[in-house]
């Protein structure tokens, strides 16, 4: 007599179906790190590419002009504390939609939920982010021999946090827009190729004028670059900063994501 064991926990388990979930968002995760063509090595080698080539084109560009740091003593780390974080944001919120909008083709594969590779879609943002802003972080030191371990370390590792909650909320409500509203998505993507002129990488938002600052403030990339700031510096001056703001717009961007597109749940799994 074969006995059978069923790998998924059944309905009436529910700290079995809370395993069973974490243990797919795992192996879902690590999937990413396993590229199956050259075409997703592409992508995942350009995960790495492309704040490094945003950062030099930026210092390079800085360095002919003759711009100074807008705070500190060097415009190297200056930019790269905004640029990692405004990637963070653009390209963890394209890979959660671009989850959100494979759900059906997921569905078919394995047993996995519906926001299960939209989360594990953020963990490797987040785990790659962490990994290219380390990697950045050592390459300045190596050049310019300056001190960059962050002083309110916790802060930073918050910033990181919130920057893919937010990245989150903001790629599932892409998905509903791009499925639905198809024009929405179309002038976000318009609009934020110009998110670095607003989003505090290039300047301090809190040394604009005021007028500029009401206008920046309801931007939440800018907070997110804020705060990692507010980790790697000992004194970063800000008066815009709002934690309330960025804890609301992440999380309320989360449950307005996932309730828009359960309540249309059967267009994204046909």
């Amino acid at each position: 007599m074969i006995m059978q064991v069923s790998y998924f926990a059944t309905p009436q388990e529910p700290m079995g179906r809370t395993a069973t979930s974490l243990n797919l968002i795992w192996v879902l995760t690590w999937l990413k790190f396993l590229p199956r063509s050259r075409r997703e090595s592409a992508k995942l080698f350009w995960l790495f590419v492309e704040p490094a080539g945003q950062l030099s084109i930026l210092i390079i560009l800085f360095t002919f002009i003759g711009r100074t740091p807008a705070y500190g003593t060097s415009i190297a780390l200056f930019l790269l504390t905004g640029i990692v974080m405004l990637n963070f944001f653009q390209v963890g919120s394209r890979m959660v939609m671009q989850a959100m909008l494979g759900a059906s083709n997921k569905q078919r594969l394995a047993p996995v939920g519906m926001f299960h590779d939209a989360v594990a879609s953020t963990i490797f943002k987040l785990i790659t982010a962490i990994g290219y802003t380390s990697i950045l972080l050592i390459g300045v030191w190596f050049i310019q021999g300056i001190d960059v371990v962050p002083k309110h370390p916790l802060v930073a590792a918050e910033a990181f946090m919130w920057c893919a909650l937010a990245c989150m909320g903001m790629g599932l409500l892409r998905a509903f827009f791009t499925k639905f509203m198809p024009l929405i998505e179309r002038i976000y993507a318009t609009v934020s190729r110009g998110m670095i002129f607003i989003s505090g990488v290039l300047f301090v938002p809190s040394f604009m004028p005021p007028q500029i600052r009401d206008m920046l403030f309801y931007n939440p990339i800018l907070h997110v670059v804020e705060l990692f700031r507010l980790g790697m510096y000992d004194q970063y001056p800000t008066i815009l900063y709002s934690a309330l703001y960025l804890k609301l717009f992440a999380l309320g961007s989360i449950a307005l994501g996932e309730g828009l597109i359960w309540r249309q749940r059967a267009e994204f799994l046909e």
